[in-house]
């Protein structure tokens, strides 16, 4: 568009310049050819009218080459707009073609891992890992308690630490209450076999003949349990019971 622009403005410069040119030379030219050098007189009546006409001629001479200067700035204004639009056009094309360019580079840019994402990873999964063997859907030897039923989900250890599980049905009870019970179980336990052996003696009076007091031997049986009874009381204070 704008070579189409100035190539028409030159075509109408040179238009106007022949035009001017023509208006120029012509009154000379028939002057000349009209009348004939025939004397002096003759002579000088053709050179005043000569000037006579060429003084017109002059005149549309400067029109026309200000007439030639305008169309020639016309014409390289709309050139110069013409292609001020162009190039503006033609940019914002380039950054429609790129937006969408741009947006799948940004996308498909491959995630890099660092080292502050790696350890975030670690945490949350030894994290998600030991709340998973907590529960009832992992298995494992160190859940079960030993000659009782196994209860999964109730783990022997935890951070190197025996839990209340260890003991069995006694973990719903505090370690006051089963320090409690231990030395209740050892005060009755020891009453028995001091009675069956030493105060009361049941071996000399079977073999007089008579029969053993089972009270006796109920209560000397507590003093075994007691022991149970301290170390369940010592698990339980260790977990905060």
């Amino acid at each position: 568009m704008p070579r189409l622009t100035a190539v028409c403005a030159a075509a109408a410069a040179l238009c106007i310049t022949a035009g001017v040119t023509r208006a120029f030379v012509a009154p000379a030219s028939r002057a000349s050819a009209g009348v004939p050098l025939q004397s002096g007189k003759a002579t000088g009546a053709l050179s005043a009218s000569a000037a006579a006409a060429a003084a017109p001629s002059a005149a549309q001479a400067s029109w026309g080459l200000a007439a030639v200067g305008l169309a020639l700035g016309a014409h390289a204004g709309l050139a110069a707009f013409a292609f001020r639009k162009s190039s503006t056009a033609r940019k914002a094309e380039a950054e429609a073609e790129a937006a969408p360019t741009a947006t799948a580079t940004a996308a498909t840019l491959k995630y890099v891992e660092t080292p502050q994402d790696e350890r975030l990873f670690e945490l949350v999964y030894l994290q998600y890992t030991s709340e998973y063997m907590k529960g009832p859907m992992y298995w494992d030897v160190a859940k079960g308690q030993g000659g009782l039923p196994h209860y999964a989900g109730e783990p022997m250890t935890k951070n190197g630490q025996m839990t209340s599980n260890v003991i069995g049905n006694l973990k719903t009870f505090s370690s006051n209450e089963l320090a409690f019970l231990s030395m209740l179980f050892f005060g009755i336990g020891l009453y028995g076999n001091i009675q069956f052996l030493f105060i009361d003696p049941q071996w000399a009076k079977v073999d007089a003949g008579g029969f053993f007091n089972v009270s006796y031997i109920v209560e000397s049986l507590l003093l075994p349990i007691s022991f149970f009874f301290h170390i369940s009381c010592y698990i339980q204070r260790m977990n905060g019971k």
